[in-house]
Formats: C-alpha cells, structure tokens, sequence
C-alpha cells in the first residue's frame, strides 16, 4: 500500500471515529456482539441516524467478558458484573474494584464509574447536570441493538431520586426507560461506564 493511500485510510478511520458513523458495517445484533472478536465494529439504528459501535475487548474464560464502545459518545460499557445492592456498589466502589477487572476488559487507560440514569426531562433540575445521562445517550445510541444480555434486567445508576423511598434510578434493560426505586432489593444489575 502506497504512504498517501495508508494516510487516506488513517483520515478516514479518524472520521469515522469522530463523528460516531462508520460506514460500510454490520447492523448491531446482540447475538453476534455476544460471538464477536475484539475489533468488530457494526452500525446501530438510533434515533438520530445511525451510531457505530465497536468490542474493545474480549477476555475468555471460564466466562467471556466483552467490553463495547459508543464511538458517538466515546463512553465504554462494561460486561455485567452481577447483582449487587446499591450501597455495596457504592460504598466499595465496584467500578474501580481490580475484583472486577476481567468485567472491564482489564482496560486499564479507561476510568470507569458507575453510571448516570436520570430522565432528560430532569436535565439541569433537582441538582442534575444540564446534560444527558449516561444512561439516556446510550440509549439514545441503540445500547440495547447492542449489548447482549439486558433483557429481563435492570441496571443502577449513580442518579439518586431525590424521594427517600425511591432510591435511585435505575435503567431498565428490556425497554429502555429509566425509573426511580430501581434498588430491587440486591436484584439489580449492575454495568460500569468508561472514558
């Protein structure tokens, strides 16, 4: 390959990162993300047009952790970590916890947290940043055209209600939505976010 069709390629690479779109993918298919190698990429169909997605990491095992990218948003996702209360999550910081590696693709450049999840319409009230959730882009991005395993599943969030009975948000996985009370009482997944 000639040095400027190499540098042809590395621009568009570059572009197809950084406007979140590469073309000429698969569609997104939670069953072939579930089989896919490190490196694949495939298109969801999102609400505003299509999102590419790519497996950052794969580690086999006696189970295969994968860990994706929104390249739209630049957010990673973790595999699922288990179920886990609230306060344990928080408290020891499950997203950071080296227990946890393998779950995080033991990416190690990338901070991992636990994620935001309060509705958009709550954007810049109840002492919400006045941006999207982390919870609400990825939906936004097609989380659920890529991720395996969300069905049937609720996921925390960092994004406490404000109501002492409702807890913190939660993202339901099956649907989409996000709604308050979402502790499940420990029955509740948990995923890390990455940047």
């Amino acid at each position: 390959m000639h040095a400027t069709d190499v540098l042809r390629c590395t621009l568009i690479a570059a572009a197809a990162c950084s406007s979140g779109y590469a073309k000429g993918t698969d569609a997104c298919d939670p069953q072939l993300i579930a089989k896919a190698e490190a490196g694949y990429s495939c298109v969801a169909q999102a609400k505003a047009g299509p999102v590419s997605w790519r497996v950052e990491a794969v580690l086999p095992g006696s189970r295969t952790f994968r860990v994706v990218k929104d390249l739209n948003s630049g957010l990673y996702v973790s595999d699922d970590l288990g179920k886990h209360p609230y306060e344990s999550t928080d408290k020891r910081n499950l997203c950071q916890s080296p227990a946890y590696a393998n779950q995080r693709g033991n990416l190690t450049a990338v901070t991992w947290r636990l994620p935001s999840g309060y509705p958009r319409e709550l954007n810049g009230k109840n002492g919400f940043p006045n941006r999207d959730s982390d919870f609400v882009v990825l939906e936004d991005d097609g989380l659920r055209q890529v991720v395996p395993g969300l069905v049937n599943k609720w996921f925390l969030s960092s994004s406490a209600t404000g109501m002492s009975m409702a807890g913190h948000y939660g993202y339901d996985g099956e649907f989409g939505g996000l709604d308050g009370g979402c502790e499940g009482n420990g029955n509740v997944s948990l995923r890390c976010v990455g940047q």
